[in-house]
């Protein structure tokens, strides 16, 4: 995936804003990043530490001009969990994640929150899933 990039040229503030909220989105359903912060992976401070991965995933595009590399994005992931969680995600998340997070900034840089949206909607949906999840499915039958 060397090949894939970001094209030049900034975000508006409305797009580094959708940029931002995606990202989150997309972090929030990152299974084994959520898993390093409930089991505290990286301390006390865990949820504050991927909270700056997000921000670092975010300033990656927002401090240069690009093009924006996804070998470059990857590896800075890599570097920020190693880090912060003294981890190595090895699932191939971070890969896809990178990915996830490439095809966002090129739609924002297109005025294009499609997939943004689609995650909103998507949590909307998995929130009340979980809910009911809570429900027993089998209740015990008294005689």
């Amino acid at each position: 995936m060397s090949a894939s990039t970001s094209g030049g040229g900034g975000l508006s503030p409305q797009a580094a804003a959708a940029l931002q909220e995606g990202i989150g989105l997309v972090f929030a359903r990152w299974t084994a990043l959520q898993m390093a912060v409930e089991n505290e992976w990286g301390g006390r401070d865990s949820r504050a530490k991927a909270d700056r991965l997000a921000a670092d995933v975010l300033s990656f595009f927002t401090t240069s001009k690009g093009p924006y590399y996804f070998d470059d994005l990857e590896e800075m992931m890599f570097d920020n969990i190693s880090e912060f969680f003294n981890a190595d995600f090895e699932d191939g998340s971070v890969g896809e994640v990178a990915e996830q997070v490439l095809i966002m900034h090129e739609e924002c840089l297109q005025n294009n929150y499609s997939s943004i949206e689609k995650l909103r909607n998507t949590r909307a949906q998995a929130n009340a899933v979980s809910q009911s999840r809570m429900v027993p499915i089998c209740m015990p039958i008294l005689l």
